[in-house]
């Protein structure tokens, strides 16, 4: 099963089980074409944790829950001193233009560790 295939695959999970709306996964489905584009050999498990954290903040972020824990100081200021940081904003960027609900500054900076992550 190749990468896009996977993706498909969780996200249909995701919807059969009722954890997302058909919303959130045609923007997953997107999302998950620009980050494949750009990285094409992903790691399968930092893919499948980065598609499951997305799908889910896309949820809460449609439902207009914003009560999420902020990231500490310190992690995130870890975070931004990877080569890859600078990276995973732009891609970031460009994954939630595409969004059809805003997303909170506490969950992009989620995406963007999730992506570091991914480079990493």
């Amino acid at each position: 099963m190749d990468l896009r295939e996977m993706v498909e695959e969780r996200l249909d999970l995701m919807l059969q089980a009722d954890m997302i709306s058909e919303g959130t996964r045609a923007f997953c489905r997107k999302a998950a074409e620009i980050l494949l584009a750009e990285q094409k050999d992903s790691d399968v498990e930092k893919l499948n944790m980065f598609i499951t954290h997305l799908a889910m903040a896309s949820d809460r972020m449609e439902r207009g829950e914003m009560g999420e824990t902020a990231i500490g100081e310190e992690t995130f200021e870890a975070v931004k001193r990877e080569p890859c940081f600078e990276l995973a904003v732009r891609l970031g960027a460009r994954i939630l233009k595409d969004a059809p609900w805003a997303f909170t500054e506490t969950e992009t900076d989620f995406l963007t560790i999730h992506l570091c992550n991914l480079f990493m």
